[in-house]
Formats: C-alpha cells, structure tokens, sequence
C-alpha cells in the first residue's frame, strides 16, 4: 500500500517543541512554526538530586516532590487561572505516575483552590500519565519526569525500562511532542552520565540526545556539537 506522511505539526506553538523529533525522526520534513523569540527556551531543564530507587519501589522521591512543587507554584501564581493555560505530566513508569498523583492528592488536601485544575468538569483537567498511556493526549504545559538516575549508591545503570526495548525511541518521541508550549524535563540524571558503549538500544542513545538538548536549548547544543547534530539529523537506521 502506498505511504503519505503528514508534513504539518500542528500541535507545538514553539520551534524547539518539535525540533528534536523532527530532525531525528522525521528527517528534518515537518513543517513548523518558526520561534517568535530569538531565544527559544520552551524547552527547559531542570535538575534534581533524586535517587533512583531500583528493585521493587522504581520510583525517584526527590524528583517527584521537585516537580509535584513546580506544579503547585505554578497553579498558584497569580494570574495562572486566567491564563486557562493547562497541564499534564508523564512519567517513564507507573510507580513514579502512581507516587506523583498521590503527591498533588496531598497537595489538594492541603489547599482546595487547586481542585478545579483536577476536575473533570474540566475540558482538559490536569493528568498524570506514563509512557505507555499518554498516547493521543496533549496540554499547554508539560511536565516530563525522566525517573530514572543514580542509585543509593551513586551508580548509574543503563536499564531506562521501554527505552531498553525495540522501539523504545518511538516510545522517546511520544512522551516529548505532547506539548502546546512548554516542555519542562525534571531529571536527576544528565546527559553526561550516560555511557553509550554500555548499551546498543536506540531509545537509550535517543534519551541521551535529548536530555543533552533539553540542557543546552536546541542553539546553544548546535553550535557546540554541530558533528552530533549532523548525526542527529540521519534517517534512524534499523540494525
């Protein structure tokens, strides 16, 4: 059957929303909307010292209070409301999905103005979803908690779950294009701590392109690694 690749991205109101998935995964062909600002940081990246706790909890604590704080700051801020901006998080693994839900459940507790982000009411109430589920959704705002970092130890594996996986880039892709206007990456690992010798999973080598990108802002990381751009920008080749 013959093949027709939509050529327009309609969601991501910022360049660098979509600038990572389109030239690593669409070969540079989308169209898209040029950044209005000379400095396009809708993409941020913010780092935590979170633990990644391996084993049976899978969940990094410090990362997610980070973040769940973000959120509440954000919901609180004066003029937030009417700016009827809205908001939605993933999360690499149901644990971590699971622990910041019942963080912002607290949070409501605490503070019954946030309850009207959370209802369904809402035409786009405030979601918390993982890799796996948050297919075909989209907010203003999203949140990404990559989970995954260092060990009690200091020790940093490169088992990333689904990113291990054939298919794991297609995964990548999903969870970083959910966004209108702001993507902001809380993560407990950089970009520099992950060893690409150690793994041969495209997701793997995806994620830590990413978060290099997230890091710098899609300019700065040009310029400075224009050779890894280049790469970057090469078809995916399927071993």
């Amino acid at each position: 059957m013959p093949t027709l690749n939509l050529s327009w991205h309609y969601r991501s109101r910022n360049e660098s929303l979509i600038a990572f998935s389109n030239h690593r995964y669409y070969g540079g062909g989308l169209v898209t909307f040029p950044s209005p600002v000379t400095e396009d940081r809708a993409v941020s990246f913010h780092f935590t010292n979170g633990v990644y706790e391996k084993g049976g909890a899978r969940i990094n604590k410090p990362e997610a209070k980070a973040l769940v704080a973000d959120i509440v700051a954000r919901l609180k801020s004066p003029g937030f409301r009417e700016s009827e901006l809205t908001i939605g998080v993933v999360t690499f693994n149901t644990e971590q999905q699971k622990l910041i839900e019942d963080l912002l459940d607290e949070e409501r507790r605490k503070d019954p103005s946030l309850e009207p982000y959370f209802s369904e009411a809402e035409l786009e109430p405030l979601f918390v979803k993982n890799l796996e589920s948050v297919q075909g959704d989209e907010r203003d705002i999203m949140y990404f908690s990559i989970t995954y970092g260092p060990d009690p130890s200091g020790a940093v594996s490169m088992n990333f779950g689904p990113m291990n996986r054939d298919g794991g880039e297609r995964r990548l892709n999903v969870a970083i294009t959910r966004a209108r206007q702001e993507l902001r990456v809380f993560s407990s690992l950089k970009s520099e701590q992950m060893d690409l010798s150690r793994t041969q999973a495209h997701g793997v080598r995806d994620l830590k392109h990413f978060l290099e990108f997230a890091e710098r802002g899609p300019g700065r990381w040009q310029k400075l690694h224009a050779v890894a751009w280049e790469t970057l920008r090469a078809p995916l080749r399927r071993p």
